[in-house]
């Protein structure tokens, strides 16, 4: 191969981009890894671990050490900040415009002392540490709540910056890649359950979404009722929150199994707390969940019902209304905390990335794979699509469909750089 075709571009840090990127280096390619964020490791990175006195299997502790490896791998260049700007050319010989929006704070300087946060008057705060586990550690702040975007002449964090960290002022960068092929790899957006208004979230502080669970675990160690930082004894799950209705008619497939293990987790910190599961139906496919599932189904309460109405009681008690199918009556019960299993949708970028990169949707607004044949490929050639940009996945199954797609570059490129060669012996 050239210098030029044996360069590989994945989009998207997250963990299938970051399982497409670490096969790429791993097998001497050299390799581009795109991010939009200010840090690497998307969603999976805020995951928390799911393991009782045995491992649930959720994969959540793989992931920090594939973040290390990548940081740390020669044959990675992360570039985080930025986005696609253009594309040219084709398989083996590809032109990409690269757009570095201003980081507006220097990760090299920033040494998260937590000054600038004291000091923003937002609420929630503008600027902020990254989560746990993320890479680069540093602050990050965000434009949409930063008062200065907002036309105001606020300067409280830049001044009480002892290692003048951030800057407000500066100009977007552009570059140019050269690439043999891409790996789109840009994840997913979690549905907005605000959405569902009738579900309380956003008004009724113990109203939180799958992922805010997570975060509490991540950050607590353990389950605390965010209105009070009480233990809650008392907890329901609501199921396909933003799937399988009329807007979102796919399965999110990844729901029930991660509110079963979240289930079982609460269980172990607390014997005695009562979880209850309210779904439509339970998609118990994968690996060793069926298993799971005849472990925890003594312990966990299930309602086959949909919930159309949570209301807080005038103790702070959330009472949900439900259609109960095997009574075929409306019910009523009441709850200390209730998790909403939200969904996952296609990136809200996904539609100028497509158009960008020439590449065809689904119906459902996920990257379409060029057919059932050719798994993570698409209509473009050279250009392939890892994890839950084509469709739900967990984190097992995201990290193997992202090594999957990077054995399938690494195949197309050798084959592509054989051709040619044999085009040049003929001339």
């Amino acid at each position: 191969m050239n210098k030029e075709s044996n360069n590989v571009l994945v989009v998207g840090a997250g963990i299938s981009g970051i399982a497409s990127a670490l096969e790429l280096a791993n097998s001497g390619i050299n390799v581009y890894l795109l991010e939009k964020e200010a840090v690497i490791g998307g969603h999976s990175a805020s995951f928390c671990c799911k393991a009782t006195d045995v491992c649930s299997q959720c994969s959540a502790c793989v992931v920090p050490d594939k973040i290390k490896e990548t940081v740390s791998h020669p044959q990675i260049r992360l570039l985080t900040n930025s986005t696609i700007r253009r594309l040219s050319g084709e398989l083996g010989n590809f032109r990409v415009t690269i757009t570095q929006k201003l980081q507006y704070i220097d990760q090299e300087r920033c040494i998260a002392c937590g000054l600038c946060t004291e000091v923003c008057p937002t609420d929630p705060k503008a600027i902020h540490p990254s989560f746990a586990e993320a890479t680069p550690f540093s602050y990050v702040l965000d434009e949409e709540l930063c008062l200065r975007f907002k036309g105001e002449k606020c300067d409280l964090c830049r001044k009480g910056c002892p290692t003048k960290a951030i800057k407000f002022k500066g100009e977007s960068k552009e570059q140019e890649l050269s690439v043999g092929a891409l790996i789109v790899a840009t994840g997913f957006d979690v549905f907005d359950a605000r959405k569902k208004g009738s579900l309380g979230y956003g008004r009724y502080p113990n109203v939180l979404t799958g992922l805010d669970l997570e975060q509490i675990f991540t950050r607590e160690g353990c389950l605390k009722l965010p209105a009070s930082g009480v233990e809650p004894r008392n907890i329901a799950f609501i199921q396909c929150v933003g799937s399988r209705d009329e807007d979102h008619d796919y399965c999110s497939h990844v729901c029930c199994k991660y509110a079963m293990k979240l289930s079982g987790l609460i269980k172990y910190h607390n014997p005695d707390a009562r979880v209850t599961i309210f779904y439509i139906d339970l998609q118990t496919a994968g690996k060793g969940f069926a298993q799971f599932y005849e472990e925890y189904k003594e312990n966990i309460r299930f309602v086959r019902g949909v919930p159309v109405e949570i209301l807080q009681t005038a103790s702070g008690e959330l009472e949900v209304r439900f259609e109960d199918i095997s009574q075929g009556k409306v019910c009523r019960d009441t709850f200390e905390l209730v998790v909403l299993s939200v969904g996952i949708s296609p990136s809200k970028e996904s539609w100028d990335l497509a158009r960008t990169l020439g590449i065809n949707l689904s119906d459902n607004g996920f990257f379409a794979e060029r057919d059932s044949m050719n798994t993570n490929e698409t209509n473009i050639d050279g250009i392939f699509i890892a994890g839950t940009c084509q469709g739900p996945k967990d984190i097992p199954d995201s990290i193997a469909h992202g090594i999957a797609a990077a054995s399938k570059a690494r195949q197309v490129l050798t084959e592509s750089a054989s051709q040619r060669q044999g085009n040049q012996g003929r001339h």
